[in-house]
């Protein structure tokens, strides 16, 4: 179990409406829970952090992303000509279990070093018993806290001969590691629409309370879902670009979230669906899905968000209302994704749409310490208060200096903690062979 650490005098973001935020507080950390937010804590026999020039945020959360992807980095950094299709499937065919969990353990770390403390690692490369395995025992010894998405999706050399062996895996995975309290959930992925098998797969996951998602990529998809009763809170829309209105108002009604990849969402595609859900109360949620195009790293992502979601508000308000000069004028809801809301999307509404905001997600007492420091930087603080506005706009990954998942420091000084960058590179280099070859 993880000691006691007292971080000092960091500007403290809570995500937490009660507690509010806090201009310099400490954080006292016991046995991998966070004891007390607040100024001047007492603490004996505590490891010391001085967070003086740190502001202090949640964990941040990657809603979907997949892992298995990042050993064959950049080899998709064109998502216009098809080529994710054409190319990177069709070379799951080369992966082996070792591979799954290369790919896992080297992206697992890369999302730590970016702050991110949970990510939702969407696997539809399972070919056959070992693979979900080789996936989850490197997610846990790089010590992320990680939702594995066990996917239904028959990749090419697939060994499962029927949905029933597909299915008998699944169960066996879930019933081997899930365990929340020790880092690891496990949820899955349904076929994507047109398959037969889409009702049976979700009842299986609604049968263990688990969370899954599905693949949207066409309008129609989730009327089609809504007609045989499939829609609900523990069931998530990936993508969804085309969705139309009326099929946001079913999410809503439904409480279906929905999670916008920015990177492959908005490379040619239209990205208004972001405004339009949130407009109908869908919960939205952000994740970088595509380590074969872009780093694993989700603050980049909101990054893109903020100024792809300004660009978006601009252009509709445009279209529905008179505007005058350079930009609208602002309103409540406009701009929508200001810096703050995409923070706390990437903290807290996220750890709920995952079913986890009981241990993640704020800095309230009680919850498990995922906690990132992100240093001011040697080029001056912001003049103004707003810390998210900082930590967006005027940092970059160097600039994330300590990382804590369940109270265990995972990266200090900039430093990830048993993190051979050679033996990462042999693991790469090694995959690569097998795969390309």
């Amino acid at each position: 179990m993880a000691g006691k650490i007292l971080i000092k005098g960091a500007q403290v973001v809570t995500m937490d409406v009660t507690l509010g935020d806090f201009a310099s507080a400490d954080i006292l950390v016991e046995n991998g829970a966070i004891a007390a937010v607040g100024p001047s804590l007492p603490a004996t026999d505590a490891e010391i952090i001085d967070a003086a020039n740190m502001i202090a945020l949640p964990g941040i959360i990657d809603a979907h992303t997949c892992l298995w992807q990042t050993v064959l980095r950049g080899s998709v950094p064109d998502l216009w000509d098809g080529s994710y299709g054409t190319k990177l499937l069709p070379w799951r065919r080369g992966y082996t279990a070792e591979d799954n969990y290369n790919a896992a353990y080297v992206g697992a770390h890369e999302a730590l070093s970016y702050g991110t403390t949970t990510i939702v690692d969407y696997c539809h490369n399972i070919h056959g018993p070992g693979y979900a395995d080789a996936s989850i025992k490197a997610l846990k010894e790089s010590g992320i806290r990680h939702l594995f998405e066990h996917s239904f999706m028959s990749p090419p050399g697939d060994t499962f001969k029927t949905l029933d062996e597909r299915l008998a895996e699944g169960k066996r995975v879930y019933e081997t590691f899930h365990d929340p309290a020790n880092l690891t959930s496990i949820g899955f992925g349904t076929d994507s629409i047109g398959s037969p098998d889409i009702a049976r797969q979700l009842a299986f996951a609604r049968g263990y309370k688990a969370p899954s998602c599905i693949h949207v990529n066409e309008t129609g998809v989730v009327a089609a879902l809504h007609a045989d009763g499939l829609l609900g809170p523990d069931f998530s829309v990936v993508h969804g670009n085309l969705l139309s209105n009326a099929e946001l108002d079913m999410m809503a009604k439904a409480r279906m979230p929905l999670c916008f990849t920015p990177t492959a969402d908005v490379n040619g595609t239209p990205a208004d669906v972001v405004r339009r859900a949130m407009e109908r109360g869908v919960d939205v949620v952000f994740g970088c899905d595509v380590p074969c195009s872009v780093a694993t790293d989700t603050l980049g992502q909101l990054r893109i968000m903020f100024n792809v979601g300004g660009f978006v508000d601009g252009a509709m308000e445009r279209s529905f209302s008179t505007v005058l000069g350079r930009r609208p004028i602002p309103r409540p809801g406009l701009p929508l994704l200001t810096p703050r809301k995409l923070m706390e999307i990437a903290t807290i509404m996220a750890a709920r749409v995952l079913g986890l905001d009981d241990r993640i997600g704020s800095l309230t007492p009680g919850k498990r310490a995922d906690i990132v420091l992100i240093d001011k930087g040697p080029f001056g603080s912001s003049i103004g208060p707003d810390a998210c506005a900082h930590v967006l706009l005027q940092t970059s990954p160097r600039d994330v200096d300590t990382v804590m998942v369940d109270g265990r420091i995972r990266m200090r000084g900039g430093e990830l903690a048993g993190f051979d960058p050679e033996r990462t590179a042999s693991m790469v280099r090694a995959s690569r062979q097998r795969i390309l070859s």
